[in-house]
């Protein structure tokens, strides 16, 4: 059975998870779909069209599911926001609902959502991803799983992050960064993720040759596109990291690659 205190609002046809607890005075619009064993603090608005996962937080003064901010929204449009199980969302978060019919902004399994995190419209966050307090993406962005956003970050509409990748605090990016990197600055990737490798327990051989293919990729010049292409022709897609790292170079994307510099402020 549920606790739903007697201060919460429940909308119509709400679907609620065995064992899920409703704090003081939240908000349940609907058409909510909530699963077993989460619990939304008080406070907390689930805007209709969220689907949300079991074992998850939603803390006090987050908002799920809200409009657009897009001008050219229609508010009509029947969208939503769909979170994955085992999500922790803490105080203040905004998650908006997608923009096209039937869409979702999606935040995969494990994450954590920090105090004051915005993830806009049409959005994809991948498993095990940390968004930092403050930090801000941009619609349609796609950050990749097992990622770190630090703190007050910003990352562009449309921007494409691979997955492992850690972006510094207060860091911004218009710009793709590519898997397994560290990224600082603006735009600007400054290496590679030597902590989060170890951590996701890719073995050392591994991390060896993509040490290799990293230097040698920012070695090369010319197109971003070309360069992984060649490389992957010099046999350099050796392990599962390499050929991730050299496809990511052919995604389709509004947004250029990130350069990298070996110093902040330095070409």
């Amino acid at each position: 059975m549920s606790n739903v205190h007697g201060s919460a609002i429940i909308g119509e046809n709400v679907s609620l998870g065995r064992g899920v607890a409703i704090g003081p005075y939240a908000i349940v619009e609907d058409g909510v779909t909530v699963g077993d064993g989460t619990k939304i603090s008080s406070h907390a608005i689930l805007r209709a069209g969220t689907i949300i996962g079991s074992d998850c937080l939603v803390d006090s003064f987050a908002v799920i599911g809200g409009l657009p901010q897009d001008e050219n929204f229609n508010w009509q449009t029947t969208s939503g926001v769909l979170i994955g199980d085992n999500t922790l969302i803490r105080e203040y978060v905004t998650v908006n609902r997608a923009t096209a019919e039937s869409a979702v902004t999606k935040v995969g399994n494990n994450c954590m959502l920090q105090s004051g995190a915005h993830v806009a419209h049409d959005c994809v966050v991948g498993d095990e991803t940390v968004l930092a307090s403050g930090c801000m993406l941009g619609g349609h962005a796609k950050v990749g799983p097992k990622c770190f956003i630090g703190g007050g970050a910003a990352v562009h509409q449309w921007v494409v992050i691979g997955s492992h990748v850690i972006l510094g605090g207060l860091s911004a990016t218009s710009l793709n960064i590519p898997p397994y990197a560290m990224a600082f600055g603006i735009s600007t990737v400054i290496g590679l993720n030597l902590v989060g490798l170890r951590r996701a327990k890719i073995s050392r051989e591994n991390i060896v040759a993509l040490k290799n293919c990293f230097s040698e990729f920012y070695k090369r010049t010319g197109n971003f596109r070309e360069r992984a292409l060649g490389m992957v022709k010099d046999d350099f897609a050796t392990t599962e990291e390499t050929r991730n790292f050299l496809d990511f170079f052919s995604i389709e994307s509004r947004q250029g690659f990130a350069p990298k510099r070996h110093r902040i402020g330095t070409e």
